[in-house]
């Protein structure tokens, strides 16, 4: 049966997301970063993962998008979005929404994935 909540894009989101390598997955915040209007009826929502590795929000690669506001959204440490990182999940795995982030952080996010798809 399809979830029936909701999900925005900039919406940070509990996740089990897959280790790079497929090992495994651990739970951690992600950015929800397709439409509503493209998920709505998908069993999936497209999201980017955050981490709160320092290495990645102190020297950002050209995957990764720190995020100037993380603490708005309920974040404990400074984040950054993996953009490298994009994975499909099914929404019933969510476990929980965090906040939203703010819009100039969203516009960095949306900057990258244009980047990154050659949009």
């Amino acid at each position: 049966m399809p979830s029936t909540t909701t999900y925005r894009s900039g919406q940070v989101v509990v996740v089990n997301v897959p280790y790079s390598d497929q090992s495994g997955a651990k739970p951690r915040p992600a950015l929800v970063v397709s439409a509503e209007g493209f998920h709505r009826n998908l069993p999936d929502i497209i999201v980017c993962p955050v981490s709160s590795q320092p290495k990645y929000y102190e020297r950002p690669g050209p995957g990764d998008r720190p995020l100037r506001h993380w603490q708005t959204v309920g974040l404990r440490h400074p984040s950054t979005v993996r953009v490298s990182n994009i994975v499909a999940v099914d929404k019933r795995v969510v476990t929980r929404v965090l906040g939203s982030v703010e819009a100039e952080d969203l516009d960095t996010v949306k900057k990258a994935l244009r980047h990154a798809f050659s949009l």
